[in-house]
C-alpha cells in the first residue's frame, strides 16, 4: 500500500458558540488555510471540539434552540452530559461515549443543554461535532434524530491503544452510524510510540484530528486540535508523537455544489434564502 502523507495542516480556530461554550473550530479552521481543507473535506461541512470544560453551578452553558437544514449532525460526547430536544418531538439524553446522529433535512429546530445535575452542581463537558453533507436529493429528507449508546460502539482494544467506532469500518470494527454519504469515522486513544495504519478506498478523501497530545504522518507533526488533510494514496498511516487522542475521518466525496450561511447548506443561495424564510415563518417546527 502507497501511505498518504498530509496535503494540507489547517490549526483550529478557537471561539465560542451557543451560550459561552468554549471550543475549537477545527473544519474549516484558519485562514485561507481552512478555506481550502474546507472544500477538499466534501462530504464533510463543519468539525467542532467543544470543551474540555468544567461548568459551574447554575451555567446554562450549552446550545439553545437554532435551526439546520440540508446535512446530518454527528455529536459525540467524551465527557459529560446534554440533554436533546427538537421540533419533530425527539428528545434524548447523550452520554459519554455515546453518540447523536440528527438529520436536518428539510428543516429542524433543536437544542443541547446541559442535564439538570449539571445546572445544579456543574461538571466536566467535552466533545466532537461534525456536519456531514446530504446529497442534493435529500436535503428535502424528514428530519428526526437517532441516539447511538455507548454500548453499541464500545472500545475496542488495538496494538499500543483504543479505538470506539463511530461509523463505517476501522481495524475490522463496524460503526452504528448510517449516513447517505459513505463515511468512516473513529475515536482513536493511543499510547506514545504507538502506531496505526488503515487501508482508506480509492477516491476517498481522509483526514487525523488530534484532540489531545500529538501524532506524526509520514515526518510531519500534527499538534492537538488541528486537521491534517492528507493526499494521494491508499492507506492512512501514521504514529503518536506523545500520548493521544484523536479522531478519524474518511468519505467519498459528493461533489456537488455548496451554499453555506450560518445553520443552513443548501446546493444554491437561492435555496438558502428559501430556507432563512421558512424558519422564520415557523415552517420548521417550534421547541416549546
Amino acid at each position: 500500500m502507497t501511505r498518504k502523507s498530509v496535503s494540507v495542516l489547517v490549526p483550529g480556530l478557537p471561539t465560542e458558540d451557543g451560550n459561552r461554550v468554549p471550543l475549537t473550530r477545527l473544519v474549516p479552521g484558519q485562514g485561507k488555510r481552512g478555506a481550502e481543507a474546507f472544500r477538499a473535506m466534501d462530504p464533510f461541512l463543519l468539525m467542532d471540539h467543544f470543551g474540555p470544560m468544567v461548568l459551574p453551578p447554575g451555567t446554562d452553558a450549552g446550545f439553545p434552540p437554532h435551526p439546520h437544514r440540508g446535512f446530518q449532525t454527528l455529536t459525540y460526547l467524551i465527557q459529560g452530559a446534554f440533554r436533546h430536544r427538537d421540533s419533530t418531538g425527539g428528545s434524548g439524553l447523550l452520554q459519554p461515549g455515546g453518540a447523536q446522529l440528527m438529520n436536518a433535512g428539510a428543516g429542524i429546530v433543536h437544542e443541547e443543554m446541559p442535564v439538570p445535575e449539571h445546572l445544579e452542581t456543574g461538571g466536566p463537558i467535552e466533545g466532537v461535532q461534525l456536519w456531514i453533507n446530504l446529497p442534493k436529493a435529500l436535503k428535502g429528507s424528514t428530519p428526526g434524530y437517532t441516539d447511538l449508546q455507548a454500548e453499541t460502539m464500545p472500545w475496542v482494544a488495538i496494538p499500543g491503544g483504543r479505538m470506539r467506532v463511530l461509523a463505517g469500518t476501522w481495524a475490522g470494527v463496524t460503526g452504528p452510524a448510517r449516513t447517505p454519504a459513505k463515511i468512516a469515522y473513529a475515536h482513536l486513544e493511543l499510547e506514545a510510540g504507538a502506531q496505526f495504519e488503515q487501508a482508506i478506498p480509492a477516491g476517498w478523501i481522509a483526514a487525523a484530528v488530534p484532540l489531545h497530545g500529538a501524532i506524526r504522518i509520514e515526518g510531519t507533526e500534527v499538534p492537538a486540535d488541528s486537521v491534517a488533510l492528507l493526499g494521494e494514496g491508499d492507506s492512512l498511516a501514521l504514529e503518536a508523537a506523545t500520548p493521544v487522542s484523536l479522531m478519524l475521518l474518511a468519505g467519498e466525496p459528493l461533489r456537488e455544489p455548496i451554499a453555506h450561511y450560518g445553520p443552513f447548506v443548501m446546493n444554491t443561495y437561492q435555496e438558502i434564502e428559501q430556507a432563512i424564510q421558512d424558519y422564520q415563518a415557523g415552517r420548521m417546527g417550534h421547541l416549546d
